[in-house]
């Protein structure tokens, strides 16, 4: 076994088999390097790297023979001519020299911007050319004759189509004759054309590519995979001309270059394609993965026909990816914590039909789709909302907004890192079926709602919590918000996924789960841009989490609707601070009786997706201690051109602090006759009343207008009383 460890996926996928440099017996280790793409008579600046301290400057193309078999390292530096800047792709790579290696640099100049893609080309002699067609996005198409770097390109997926050519009257057949290259401005793509004479009679076999997916993938297997979640792996055979062939493959799996386990899988149909193709799980030799066996260190070989049964012309190309195993890239997540909370609309009394016996219904879009492992779902007591609007299908009333802002202010006051998902009930089939805050720059979000209807609310489900990761929409379906980088005009995925769980194909035309059409996947673009969101967690994220201890804050929120803006009555509470991730347009400031400033800051609203009409919203936890809140009687938020100003209706009342239980007597909590709880009290002098259930602390209501009917509570309630600016608690029992 080797003692190496396993290159990464990228080293492996550009270990490009090309031709140049003096041969060498196979036995003796040696590593052909072969330079192109700077003008003529520039020298490179390669350095080559190795065991025992080996180091080698070269400035073109040459053979490095003999060398001690090992990892070695290819460093390309950048090469000025003039005023232009040439760089080699890949700059830095890995290879395993154990015989007969080799590798491709190619220079270009970075003047032309864009993504890059190498179209590399062999088999054929010096001054033939190839006929190959690029086609890609926005109606590109470029014709490709030799090893060349197009530059300047679009972002997107790309098809190299190859033709056969001629040579001194020998058809040369091209392979892949078709192949998809993901382009993107990160760093450039590589794809490979081999040309070789027809076979000599008999039939050849090998391996053309293989892959490990757990929802959506890339043939070049792009796509990171996610620690302990079930995978799938696909081997693609093809074969030199059409056959009746039935070959078997043994997959080998190994764990840092160490043999763990290998297994046999039998040819799924009874011919092996020409070339490979992913439109079907008959035309790949297939393997479902454990979990348990996806970790970092996964390496894997697929080789066909191990026991010889079918007669080839070349039995030494039956491996992929060779000798050393293709390195999976595989990362950990964090567990998805939610906790669903059912809304019950004071409108027309509604509630949204969620419970421990379905939130696995819930999330089953997202488990299958999403680059996720382990969940907690948790089902929060019902929360009632007061606002005398009821949803709508198109959201006319804002009553969509107004709820979600209620629930983003409740995770505030519960002190919670776990995404909060409301669940409501509608009284239409189709329409606004979610909302949802979405992450940026400087602000993680973990608050979104969407509507009870089974099934499909899960993908309801499943496109929020995306918001929530960053995610804007694909471009399908009309909606607003449009992710400008996604890489298809029709929000189409791309590429091929896969139900891991169901074994069922998913066609690369489907509407990738950010758009509003159907059948609905996900695409690499989005499962990729999710998984970076949420591994490795980011300060962002982590900050989002822990942020400090519990202390007493000011619970400041409202929103800005139509350019209305609207300051919420403040609600003193103990929780870690949460303030603005960065300055904005808005500002809220703090007045003390003396006209003295207690706080003053300002902040961007957050942006709510999925919502037909403009409406954002805002929700800080302001540290201030309970002696400083009795002390503010204004609270003024200001934005363009406009206002909005909360007074204290009375100066707060000594005894009225938080926690004593002291109070005015006005507020009354009874059972009533239907079984629930009554609350009433001076809505003159508390706006808006949050009511708790005195054992576990969650919020019942965030409730205003003087009168609340909330579900049956036994005992007692904790009401903590605004008076617009600043608060007082109670614990009130609940009389017959």
């Amino acid at each position: 076994m080797h003692n190496a460890r396993l290159l990464p996926f990228l080293i492996a996928a550009g270990l490009l088999a090309c031709g140049g440099g003096d041969p060498v017996s196979p036995s003796t280790p040696s590593l052909a390097v072969t330079v192109s793409g700077l003008p003529s008579g520039t020298p490179a600046q390669v350095i080559v790297t190795g065991p025992g301290g080996y180091s080698q400057t070269l400035t073109g193309t040459q053979t490095l023979t003999p060398l001690t078999a090992g990892s070695y390292t290819v460093t390309a530096s950048t090469v000025l001519v003039g005023s232009a800047s040439y760089s080699g792709y890949p700059a830095t790579q890995t290879v395993l020299v154990g015989g007969s290696s080799a590798l491709l640099i190619m220079y270009s100049t970075t003047s032309a911007g864009g993504s890059r893609l190498l179209v590399n080309i062999n088999g054929l002699a010096s001054g033939t050319p190839a006929d190959l067609t690029v086609t890609g996005p926005g109606g590109y198409s470029q014709t490709v004759t030799t090893t060349q770097t197009l530059t300047g390109l679009a972002s997107g997926t790309y098809t190299i189509a190859a033709q056969d050519v001629m040579v001194g009257g020998t058809p040369y057949t091209a392979s892949p004759s078709g192949q998809p290259v993901a382009v993107n401005a990160a760093a450039a793509a590589v794809a490979t054309v081999t040309y070789g004479p027809p076979p000599s009679g008999l039939l050849n076999l090998r391996v053309d590519g293989l892959y490990l997916t757990q929802s959506t993938q890339t043939y070049d297997g792009s796509v990171p995979l996610v620690q302990n979640r079930d995978g799938f792996l696909r081997v693609f055979v093809t074969a030199s001309t059409a056959n009746a062939a039935q070959p078997a493959v043994r997959i080998r799996f190994y764990q840092d270059f160490v043999l763990q386990s290998e297994q046999t899988v039998t040819a799924p149909a009874l011919t092996v394609p020409t070339a490979p193709d992913e439109s079907s799980l008959s035309y790949s030799w297939n393997l479902p993965i454990p979990g348990a066996l996806i970790r970092p260190g996964l390496g894997i070989i697929a080789e066909v026909d191990v026991a010889n049964a079918v007669a080839e012309s070349d039995e030494m190309d039956n491996a992929f990816p060779g000798t050393a195993p293709r390195a999976m890239m595989v990362r950990a997540v964090p567990p998805l914590n939610i906790t669903f909370v059912p809304v019950i609309q004071r409108g027309n009394g509604s509630r949204g039909a969620v419970s421990a016996a379905n939130t696995a219904g819930f999330l089953d879009a997202a488990k299958r789709m999403h680059p996720l492992d382990t969940f907690s779902a948790l089902v929060h007591a019902a929360y009632t909302t007061t606002t005398s609007d009821t949803l709508q299908v198109d959201n006319t009333n804002s009553a969509w907004g107004t709820i979600l802002g209620e629930l983003d202010a409740l995770r505030i006051i519960e002190n919670s890192s776990r995404y909060y998902y409301g669940v409501v009930n509608t009284s239409y089939p189709s329409g606004v079926a979610g909302v949802a805050y979405v992450s940026g720059p400087s602000n993680a979000e973990r608050t979104a709602l969407g509507w009870d209807d089974l099934p499909s609310g899960s993908a309801v489900l499943a496109h929020e919590l995306a918001h929530n990761w960053g995610r804007n929409h694909a471009p399908c379906g009309n909606p607003a918000g449009v992710d400008p980088s996604y890489p298809y005009a029709d929000g189409r995925t791309g590429v091929y996924g896969l139900d891991v769980a169901a074994q069922s194909l998913k066609a690369p035309t489907a509407s990738d789960i950010m758009g509003y059409c159907q059948p609905k996947w996900i695409g690499d673009y989005s499962y990729k841009a999710i998984l970076n969101y949420l591994s490795p967690v980011s300060p962002l994220v982590a900050n989002a989490v822990v942020s400090g201890a519990a202390q007493p804050c000011l619970l400041i929120w409202g929103h800005i609707r139509n350019g209305e803006m609207v300051l919420e009555p403040a609600f003193q509470v103990n929780t870690r601070p949460s303030l603005p991730g960065r300055s904005g347009p808005y500002s809220v400031s703090a007045t003390r009786e003396n006209g003295a400033t207690l706080f003053t800051f300002s902040f961007a609203p957050k942006e709510i997706a999925d919502l037909p009409e403009g409406q954002k919203t805002f929700a800080f936890a302001v540290p201030v201690s309970d002696a400083q809140a009795r002390q503010v009687t204004t609270l003024r938020l200001s934005g363009p051109g406009r206002q909005a100003v909360r007074r204290a209706p009375v100066p707060v009342t000594p005894g009225m602090q938080q926690g004593t239980g002291a109070g005015p007597q006005s507020v009354t909590v009874r059972r009533l006759t239907s079984g629930g709880t009554g609350i009433q009290w001076d809505a003159r002098a508390h706006p808006m009343v949050m009511v708790r259930d005195a054992r576990t602390g969650e919020v019942l209501s965030l409730a205003r207008g003087g009168s609340a009917e909330l579900p049956g509570v036994r005992h007692e309630v904790d009401l903590v009383l605004s008076n617009g600016v600043t608060s007082n608690a109670r614990r009130v029992p609940v009389t017959p």
